[in-house]
């Protein structure tokens, strides 16, 4: 499902010493942990293609991809099911099954910058969640979040993993020994 041959990550040089090999595949749960600004988040970003690496080579097989950031920016005036279902076809059982998993007790038409940044951060997760990803990046999904609802993200990820490759970087070592199946460590 996803592939990196002798792999360097960064902006104006590489940030690894060395190059990074490995194929991940539906099933597999990789934990990205380091240091902060040892290039974790630009690893994912490599692998998501959404950053050209400096050398070496990403096999990513679908176009299916989720994507949730590390930054928070709820600066946008929508509603939260405007800003959940921006550009993406899903039903709205799809949205209240995610809503009711995630325990979010919202009204569905406030607006993204009235609610708190954990409650916005589920959100984020959610609309990543709607496209049935077949790889899903998480770049620190726990940020924000509560005790609780981080138990609830690692049961989620846990049942997603059959049907979903899932990167995640995170520095809680707690939920990373929750839901990984392997670990890259920077």
């Amino acid at each position: 499902m996803l592939e990196a041959n002798l792999l360097h990550i960064g902006y104006k040089g590489p940030l690894l010493s060395k190059p990074v090999n490995g194929f991940w595949k539906k099933g597999d749960v990789v934990v990205v942990l380091g240091d902060n600004g040892v290039g974790k988040s630009t690893f994912l970003k490599t692998l998501a293609n959404l950053q050209k690496p400096i050398s070496g080579t990403v096999q990513l097989n679908t176009n299916v991809v989720g994507w949730v950031d590390s930054s928070i920016l709820k600066g946008v005036y929508l509603s939260i099911t405007d800003f959940v279902g921006f550009g993406i076809d899903f039903k709205e059982e799809e949205l209240n099954y995610w809503i009711n998993r995630f325990e979010i007790n919202l009204d569905l038409n406030s607006f993204v910058d009235e609610i708190s940044d954990g409650q916005f951060r589920k959100l984020c997760i959610i609309r990543q969640l709607l496209k049935k990803p077949d790889v899903l990046f998480l770049d620190e999904p726990t940020v924000y979040l509560d005790v609780k609802s981080k138990m609830q993200l690692a049961m989620i990820i846990k049942e997603l993993m059959e049907d979903c490759l899932i990167f995640c970087s995170t520095h809680d070592l707690h939920f990373a020994n929750e839901i990984k199946t392997s670990t890259i460590e920077f």
